[in-house]
Order: structure tokens, then sequence, then C-alpha cells
């Protein structure tokens, strides 16, 4: 850490201790920079390629990986909001900054489908096990988007091995597979565990949990022993079709709902949101608002296309251009790629004046 290496050393007293440590000053600041870094004769435009760090560009424009730091005084967006990410480093945040899943509509979401509340398909036997839960995250009126987190929970748990010698009911624990607040209860017959019913299916599992059953009371009892199935929880949406939504206000208990008294939403198209649009802009990069319309007559069938990078078709978008959540994300670090860089025969000077002051 060259940048540090001049830097004053303090007396300073940690906690409790009575003894004083000798330690470097971070804080001290010398703002030799600060009174150049404007001037145009000092420094130079630079395009900070992917995958460079700054002692390799250091090295490549210094022939010395020591001076990394003067890109940060020089810069204050880096100073700020730290060094680009890769392209490879951006779509990954992009992915865990925008998990949810976006789902678009040309119906109306005035007084209906509330931020909150849960949206559920519907099977055969109604409610019980439905193919995709999700909670409602955020309604975008402009765009027609319903913004959700799927629910992926606990659906059922298969006994693989009874056990025996129980003499009361054991517990059962849930764990692992990344989800949360699932439980279950377990019920018995001849000293045996002959069934688990799941009371709350949790959330957030990517992965089958791990089933734990309590021993038996008995000394040579066997510890029963099972396995759980969680919700594949997939929007199906049939090629040139819809998907048809169901929620009820202020109700998360979706086993008990009844169609009668749900409202209804046809979904057209869907996308993860990192890849989908956020919003739209013209040929000048101006952001744009865009109306959709609720036409009864038409339905869904005035577009077409999908949500997901920039593809969907709205009417009056045509020479328009979609920005998805992740260009936004390209955007900021593209805005920190531009930077200021010293000249080389100022560089040194530079760094020499700024050791001589920092150890005074």
């Amino acid at each position: 850490m060259s940048f540090f290496r001049n830097f004053p050393v303090v007396d300073y007293k940690f906690g409790n201790e009575t003894s004083l440590a000798a330690i470097q000053n971070l804080s001290a600041y010398i703002d030799v920079i600060d009174q150049v870094k404007d001037d145009v004769s000092f420094y130079e435009k630079y395009y900070i390629k992917d995958h460079t760090r700054p002692d390799s560009l250091s090295y490549e424009l210094y022939g010395t990986i020591d001076y990394y730091w003067m890109f940060y005084l020089l810069n204050d967006k880096l100073r700020q909001q730290g060094w680009p990410l890769s392209e490879s480093e951006i779509y990954s945040l992009s992915k865990e900054y925008y998990p949810n899943l976006v789902l678009l509509t040309d119906q109306t979401m005035i007084d209906k489908f509330y931020v909150g509340d849960y949206v559920a398909t519907a099977t055969g036997d109604g409610f019980p096990n439905p193919d995709f839960k999700a909670e409602i995250l955020e309604k975008k009126y402009d765009l027609g988007q319903l913004v959700v987190k799927p629910l992926v929970e606990v659906r059922t748990i298969d006994i693989t091995n009874g056990g025996s010698g129980y003499t009361s009911t054991p517990t059962v624990t849930i764990t692992k597979g990344s989800g949360e607040g699932a439980t279950a209860a377990a019920s018995i017959s001849n000293g045996s565990v002959t069934s688990i019913t799941v009371t709350n299916g949790g959330d957030g599992f990517t992965a089958a949990p791990t089933i734990t059953i309590s021993d038996p009371q008995t000394i040579s009892g066997v510890t029963a022993t099972a396995t759980a199935t969680i919700s594949s929880n997939t929007l199906a949406i049939p090629s040139g079709g819809t998907a048809t939504l169901y929620t009820k206000r202020n109700d998360k208990d979706v086993p008990n709902w009844n169609l009668s008294d749900l409202e209804r939403m046809l979904i057209w198209s869907k996308a993860n949101q990192f890849d989908a649009i956020h919003h739209y802009e013209d040929t000048s990069g101006n952001y744009v608002d865009i109306n959709i319309i609720p036409d009864a007559g038409k339905g869904v069938n005035n577009r077409a296309g999908s949500v997901a990078s920039g593809s969907e078709v709205i009417p009056g978008t045509s020479s328009l251009v979609g920005i998805t959540y992740t260009d936004r994300l390209k955007r900021e670090v593209d805005d920190l790629r531009e930077i200021k860089i010293f000249k080389p025969n100022v560089a040194n000077q530079i760094n020499s004046e700024f050791q001589r002051l920092i150890k005074q």
C-alpha cells in the first residue's frame, strides 16, 4: 500500500488498554492534487477498458504500480463510487439487485392487484397447490407492468422411514435450501411417524430443504427420516396466449381462496426483472412516458412481442428504445470509465510533492 507508507504515526489507545500503540493516521490529507485537478495542462482524458485494474493501469501509464491512488484523488466519482465493474460483474450485480419477475398486461390495475397482496394461478382443484404464487412488489401503470416476487415454498414432505419407538409426536425441523419460515407437524401411529403436514410453506427456497425429525422417546427406537419437495413456481404463458392471475385483497391464505371472491388479470408476457424494460427513450436519449390505455375490445391482441430485452411491442413505441434494468446499471458504470489521468511527466512530480508533504 504505497499510498500510506509516509502517513504520519500517532499514539492511540485501544479500548481499555493502558498502553499506547503507534498507528498511522489514515485520516491525514494533502490537497496537492485538489490544487491542480482542474488545470488542463496537468491531465488528459482516458477511458478505462473492461477488466483493467487500477494497479495495472498505473503500470501501463507510468511504469509503476504505485501511482494507482492518483486516479481516485483526481476523479471524485471514483473516490465516491469505486472502480468500474467488468461486464460480467455488472450482469451478476444486476441479477442480485433485480431478482424479481416482471409481468406484462394491458388490463387496468386501478383499484385491484394491490402492492403487498399475493397473486396465484388456479389449477383444476382451485388453489391448494398453485403452479405459480407471488407477492406484488410494484405496479408500473405507464408500462402495464406488475413487478412480483415469486414465492418458492415447501409443498410436501414425504416419509422415507417412519422410524420406531415414538410415544409422543416428534418435532419436525426444516433447514437449509436458502429459504425460511417453513414449518411442519408430524403424526404418529403405533410408535412410527406416518405423515408430515406442511403448516407453513415458507419462502425463498432455491433447493429442497433438509428435514430433521427428533429422536424417539424409547432408547431402542429408530429416528424417522423424510424428504421435502418445493414448488416449481412456474408461470406458463402459452404461445400467442395469456395466463390468468388471481388475487384477493388482504388475504394471503391462498389454499382457501374461492374463485367467486377473486379479482383476475390476463398476463401476456413475463421476464426476469434484470432483463425487463425499465423505461423508454427516444433516439436522442430523452426519457419518454408511455401510457398504456386498456382496451376491452382488443384485449391483449393489440400488442405482440416480449417484455424482455427491449423487444416488447406497444403501440407508439416502434421508434423508441427500450432501456432495461441492466442497461441502466451499465450506463452508471460506463460513466465511471471516463476519467482524468495525470500526464506522465506530471505524475512523478505530484507523487514526490505528495509524499514530501504527508511526512510533515
